[in-house]
């Protein structure tokens, strides 16, 4: 690693590290990549001949280590593979932050894990990070499909919606349907306007489609494991550049959104030191009944992995 460059260390056997390390090496970034693996990646000398066409990155390989000195660390390992019930994959957490955290880390984790608004919560207790330096995935990429099935519904270019998957992934997604917005106009203008042509019983198929996508573990492969990947490197570019962008990502809220202490995907800024504020949403009743179930099942796995642990009756 160069002076310059920023260290990012990857976590995880599986098609997401070795695509992420793959995506990055396109994005020209100054950066050093380590793929901290038990096994060897077999992939990873393929990868290091190809950097020498794209010189600005490194790619290397490790033990735990290598967090020491690292900008960030991507958590792709998913805890729950090789457990029988949550509170195993709850310790499977336990075992990987206390490893990362004894060499002194200090840096940015970004969460890419089946449940990750829950692993991101553990990762909090487990390590004492501050809260606004742990990020989810969360529904990052749950947004970005609604927004492209939105720019094909109404005919426009997906960069002139603007619309949030909100809660959790999955069945617990909730489409803010009252703060979405084509080219500045509310969609519910949209259908008022025109209902023979729009309407909530068209874009129900949207919604249904995103629920119904494959639940399964991060394994080889796994359906939209490149798209988590360069979810995550977007993720990644926006804070090294210091970006300060909007993200539909799993942040810790307080007292926000029927969540006493947790962590949920909201809309939030983003930016080098990580969570920088969490953008306010004025939510209709039946949006906000539908994020306070997504909350109950954030909250009810969060404690299940945390048995000796109590929390109160609406946070954790």
């Amino acid at each position: 690693m160069t002076v310059e460059q920023k260290r990012i260390a990857v976590i995880g056997n599986n098609k997401i590290s070795t695509s992420y390390a793959f995506a990055m090496m396109n994005r020209q970034l100054n950066v050093e990549v380590c793929l901290i693996a038990d096994k060897k990646v077999q992939s990873l000398k393929d990868m290091a001949y190809g950097a020498y066409f794209r010189p600005k990155m490194g790619l290397t390989s490790g033990g735990f280590a290598e967090c020491r000195n690292a900008t960030m660390i991507i958590f792709a390992h998913d805890p729950f593979l090789d457990a029988e019930n949550t509170q195993q994959a709850s310790s499977i957490v336990r075992r990987f932050v206390n490893r990362w955290m004894e060499t002194g880390f200090q840096g940015i984790c970004l969460v890419a894990t089946p449940q990750s608004e829950v692993v991101a919560h553990w990762i909090m207790k487990f390590s004492g990070l501050a809260s606004e330096k742990i990020i989810a995935l969360g529904t990052m990429l749950d947004t970005a499909f609604l927004q492209s099935e939105l720019g094909r519904y109404f005919q426009v270019n997906a960069k002139n919606v603007h619309a949030y998957m909100i809660g959790s992934t999955l069945k617990n997604g909730v489409p803010a349907w009252s703060r979405a917005f084509i080219g500045g106009r509310p969609i519910l203008s949209y259908i008022m306007d025109d209902p023979d042509r729009y309407s909530f019983e068209k874009l129900e198929p949207i919604v249904k489609q995103m629920q119904e996508l494959p639940n399964e573990p991060l394994g080889e492969g796994r359906l939209f494991d490149c798209s988590i990947a360069l979810a995550l490197v977007e993720l990644t570019r926006i804070i090294l550049e210091d970006e300060g962008m909007i993200l539909t990502v799993g942040v810790h809220v307080q007292d926000k959104f029927g969540m006493t202490s947790g962590f949920i995907s909201v809309p939030a800024v983003i930016a080098a030191s990580g969570v920088k504020r969490i953008v306010p949403l004025t939510l209709s009743d039946s949006e906000q009944k539908q994020l306070a179930v997504a909350v109950k099942s954030i909250q009810n796995a969060v404690q299940a992995g945390l048995p000796n642990e109590r929390g109160t009756k609406h946070g954790i």
